[in-house]
């Protein structure tokens, strides 16, 4: 009876394994422990040089422990001790299960981005293997499931790791772009096989927008030189077709290009547009010499101008197939499209109006010009059409220059541009949605009128689409729309997180964080334990801004060549200096009275004493020449175009700064080099506007960060405005 028992228990373990694994693995290499002999027992030694994950190389370690002390344990028994058996394990279940964890440990250990799906997963599996403790019985006394338990511990701290990992925005610019593309390509693959009758897509080998351009007319092709002449030869009359053709103008636009192809690919695109222009102009060169030529032997014409010439040429480089050029023949914006992608639309919705459809590409079930029904799944095809085309554009033109700047400046820089980011990724949202709504309502449409309809031997409107099409078809909108993880679903999930993580509310948090590790370092730089450890021959470092005694004293300006995190000039030495740009007649201001009159007394002066105003920097400011005054801070009003009063301010210029105190006057709000810091300082009547270099709240002046503001500041009276701002102008020379 045990015999039998025990025969059976190997194959129900095994079972059982091969379930969980199923649910839990992605990796199709490491999805079938039964049916290959892969996972046979290999070595216990840990097989890595070094490791990135330390959490994942012990568990490795947990399970070469297991397999080396792992022994054949017999159930007879002499007084309390069991007795072993020399039994090597090879391909049983609980190696062949161990065998399978360890190819993951080994090869994720040393990957320094491991992606929290693939953990999940992993630990998902070793959790399922501890809820079958009968499956498999405890007899050594480093066990199989105590062995399993602690790798599930180490996975679970290598998933808080995972969970805790800062995701910059840089990082999630990219995973949008990536998304993008796979939701496009999918798009445009499905667009050119579910409604369509273009089965000349069963012979090409990719639908993948790389895949695609080999198959374009030569005629304004993207890329002439990856043409593929037999495949173009495939989907000749595809591409001729009223459909075909909006999709074959979407993938020709040179943001496609840079969308799918990078850098590399838009320079290839440029030279075959200079050398087409270059071709074109031959042939219109050509064709007016001729004439010219013709007229002058038959005495009816005098010799063509230069510019008789050139405009012929504007003339036939305008009737070719490329549009990416200006009337003067320069190369124009990359954003222009080749092909003029809602034209084509338009003129395709006429001819079917028409009733026209005998080229339009579309499958029988979609051409009856007088079914409202059908009429709408046509309008869906060319809203998706359309859709793409306005994602492509924002992606290749606009978002890829979003996140240049977080790749060069950190999460610091996206942040300052939430005020244009967070709009502009609401339009890619809507761009999105709308997108999805349009593939849907073709993707019912298409199930409806043939896959249900010929499983359930229905009459099938003619020409329809392939077996081999509906199936590829089915896979695309699964990808991109319709499945659990589709693109789309992960791509909003995308945008929304890095919105969330490019918001105002985080900057004092970078700020501070960046503020600490400045401080920080600045004080290790100048410790005698660095000191100690570096030896004399390290060079003396100057501190991170400009030290005016001491280093609890530092000048709210880095001085040049220090590291300076700011938003204004870059504070290089090859930098030249800017200069303000002084205006004595800028735009005329109107004053919104509050409604409380308040006393004004004249506050003006110019003295030589040490300034009294309130300030935690009252120790920095050194006898000498000071101008002072206090003055109304006024801002933009919410009805029309006028400034308001908010409160009352002292500024002060002195050593040649201009010091804006806070309301109050607690403390230094802004300091301004009127030959570094000022970008515009203008003065009208009673109004001094100029622009400043601030502080971020949660920030302090030693760390170097700062942020721009606008100030408008009314005086007492037209000569105060116009002294201060002549005191201003010579200093900035």
């Amino acid at each position: 009876m045990n015999k039998v028992f025990a025969s059976k228990m190997p194959a129900q373990q095994l079972d059982a394994l091969q379930t969980m694994v199923t649910k839990h693995i992605v990796d199709p290499s490491l999805r079938d422990i039964v049916g290959t002999a892969d996972f046979t027992a290999t070595s216990t030694e840990r097989g890595l040089l070094r490791w990135e994950q330390a959490h994942l190389v012990a568990a490795l370690d947990v399970l070469n422990a297991y397999q080396r002390d792992r022994r054949s344990r017999s159930s007879c028994r002499v007084g309390s001790l069991r007795l072993g058996k020399s039994k090597e394990f090879a391909k049983d279940p609980r190696t062949r299960i161990i065998e399978l964890l360890k190819r993951w440990l080994r090869t994720h250990a040393g990957n320094a981005n491991v992606s929290e799906e693939e953990v999940r997963g992993v630990c998902g599996l070793c959790r399922d293997i501890l809820n079958h403790p009968a499956l498999f019985p405890a007899r050594n006394p480093r066990s199989f499931l105590q062995s399993v338990a602690e790798v599930y511990d180490h996975l679970q701290l290598q998933l808080r790791e995972v969970l805790e990992r800062d995701r910059t925005c840089a990082e999630l610019a990219q995973r949008v772009l990536s998304l993008s593309r796979n939701l496009i390509s999918d798009a445009v693959g499905f667009l050119l096989l579910a409604p369509s009758d273009f089965r000349q897509t069963d012979t090409l080998p990719s639908l993948e927008v790389v895949a695609l351009w080999q198959t374009l007319p030569d005629l304004g092709h993207p890329l002439p030189g990856r043409a593929d002449a037999q495949l173009q030869r495939t989907m000749r009359d595809a591409w001729g077709s009223d459909c075909g053709g909006v999709v074959a103008a979407v993938l020709s636009t040179p943001c496609c290009v840079r969308l799918f192809d990078g850098a590399r690919g838009e320079e290839e695109a440029s030279k075959a547009i200079e050398a087409r222009a270059a071709s074109s102009r031959a042939i219109a060169l050509g064709a007016a010499s001729s004439r010219s030529i013709a007229l002058l032997d038959d005495g009816l014409a005098p010799a063509p101008e230069v510019s008789t010439v050139r405009a012929l040429v504007r003339a036939v480089s305008l009737r070719t197939p490329e549009r990416g050029r200006s009337d003067e023949g320069e190369v124009v914006s990359s954003s222009f499209v080749a092909h003029d992608v809602s034209a084509l639309i338009a003129e395709a919705v006429a001819r079917f109006e028409r009733g026209s459809f005998r080229s339009s590409g579309l499958a029988g079930a979609f051409r009856d010009p007088k079914d409202a029904a059908q009429a709408k799944v046509r309008q869906s095809y060319f809203e998706a059409a359309k859709g793409i085309h306005d994602l492509i554009y924002l992606l290749a033109e606009v978002l890829v220059q979003f996140h240049r700047i977080s790749d060069g400046m950190g999460d610091y820089g996206m942040i300052r541009m939430s005020p244009w980011l967070h709009p502009f990724l609401d339009a890619l949202m809507d761009k999105l949605n709308c997108l999805k709504g349009s593939l849907e309502h073709i993707n019912e449409a298409v199930e409806s009128a043939y896959v249900l309809a010929r499983a359930r031997q229905g009459r099938v409107e003619k020409p329809a689409p392939s077996d081999r099409m509906c199936s590829r078809a089915h896979a695309c909108i699964e990808r991109a729309v319709t499945g659990r993880s589709s693109h789309a679903k992960a791509l909003g999930q995308a945008i929304e997180e890095l919105k969330a993580r490019s918001a105002p509310e985080r900057l004092p948090t970078v700020t501070g964080s960046l503020g600490d590790a400045c401080k920080t370092l600045q004080v290790i730089l100048q410790s005698p334990e660095f000191r100690d450890s570096v030896g004399d021959a390290f060079a003396n470092l100057p501190p991170l801004g400009d030290v005016a005694g001491g280093a609890g004293q530092t000048q709210p300006r880095a001085s040049a060549g220090l590291l300076q995190l700011a938003d204004g000039v870059d504070s290089d030495t090859d930098v030249e200096p800017r200069s303000a740009e002084l205006e004595d007649e800028p735009r005329i201001v109107e004053l919104e009275e509050e409604s409380v009159a308040m006393k004004r007394s004249p506050s003006f002066e110019c003295h030589s004493e040490r300034s009294t105003a309130p300030s935690s920097r009252e120790s920095q400011i050194t006898v000498g020449s000071v101008t002072q005054a206090e003055v109304w801070n006024c801002t933009a009003s919410r009805v029309g175009r006028r400034l308001k009063r908010r409160d009352q301010r002292v500024i002060v210029v002195h050593d040649g700064c201009l010091h804006i105190y806070e309301k109050g006057g607690a403390r230094v709000e802004a300091v301004m080099d009127p030959v570094l810091d000022m970008s515009t300082c203008a003065v009208r009547l009673f109004m001094l506007s100029l622009a400043a270099r601030r502080l971020p709240e949660g920030a302090s002046w030693e760390d170097g960060v700062f942020e721009h503001a606008e100030y408008s500041f009314e005086f007492d009276s037209a000569d105060f405005a116009a002294a201060f701002y002549s005191e201003l102008k010579s200093i900035a020379g």
